[in-house]
């Protein structure tokens, strides 16, 4: 079974670590190695159409507390150059408070990976340090345009180098033909470790433009697939009917029999 934790929204420290604490991450949290918060940074616009700073450094501040991993944040931007979205959205002065790293996706060294069972991306570029790293997605809680909303699982999008998948915008190869299978296919290759979603103010109908719709919760959980399932719902969707979880159940994760922790 698993479980998704639903934290009211008092604010990013207090909820977000009440969530954490809710489905037990410090017994998950890896001891060493590396831990990386990849928030949503598509552009440089004001949360919520990206993830607030203050979100990311609750992240931070918890895995410092309860781990001795090295801890980054990294990201790839959908559109512009991510040192730019970064520094516009207060990441830099983050990075310089606390001596964080911030590490661009878009150019970092990256390996080829293949997989003969993904559904479209039977070879994948990733950077480097992401396949053995615990990759923490922070996302903002969103509709989309192509995947009817975009959560946790289409957040991991900004592990794929631009250079690689750049067309009209940086990632633009990932949304053609399938989104939804191109959502799936990358998480095959790297699933998100933990999820942690800021639903504190969603936009509904629009990723980029959308209305701002609060929602008020912080929620968390180590199945990003029930992750994506329960805040999908709070959009108003059936989780059953958007293509990239129902490809995503019983692969990546389970929409079935998710305990919800409440606080």
């Amino acid at each position: 079974m698993s479980r998704v934790a639903k934290v009211k929204f008092v604010n990013y420290q207090d909820s977000i670590h009440r969530a954490l604490d809710l489905v037990d991450a410090p017994a998950q949290l890896p001891r060493k190695g590396l831990i990386i918060i990849k928030p949503n940074l598509t552009n440089s616009s004001p949360p919520p159409v990206t993830t607030d700073v203050a979100a990311a450094e609750a992240v931070y501040q918890y895995c410092k507390a309860h781990s001795e991993a090295e801890i980054i944040i990294g990201e790839g931007c959908g559109s512009g150059r991510t040192e730019d979205v970064f520094a516009s959205l207060g990441y830099t002065d983050l990075a310089a408070r606390y001596g964080l790293k911030l590490v661009d996706f878009n150019e970092s060294e990256s390996v080829t990976l293949k997989n003969e069972n993904a559904m479209s991306l039977k070879s994948f570029h990733m950077p480097a340090i992401v396949p053995g790293a615990f990759v923490i997605s922070l996302p903002v809680l969103k509709d989309h345009s192509f995947t009817r909303t975009t959560v946790a699982l289409k957040n991991m999008f900004g592990i794929a180098p631009a250079k690689f998948y750049r067309g009209s915008w940086n990632k633009s190869r990932l949304h053609s033909p399938s989104t939804h299978k191109h959502v799936v296919d990358v998480c095959l290759y790297k699933r998100p470790d933990l999820s942690v979603v800021d639903a504190s103010v969603a936009l509904a109908g629009m990723h980029l433009a959308g209305t701002h719709t609060n929602i008020g919760l912080i929620l968390a959980g180590f199945d990003p697939v029930a992750v994506d399932a329960a805040a999908s719902e709070l959009l108003g969707h059936n989780p059953r009917r958007i293509e990239y979880l129902k490809l995503a159940n019983g692969l990546l994760g389970t929409m079935e029999n998710t305990q919800t922790l409440h606080a």
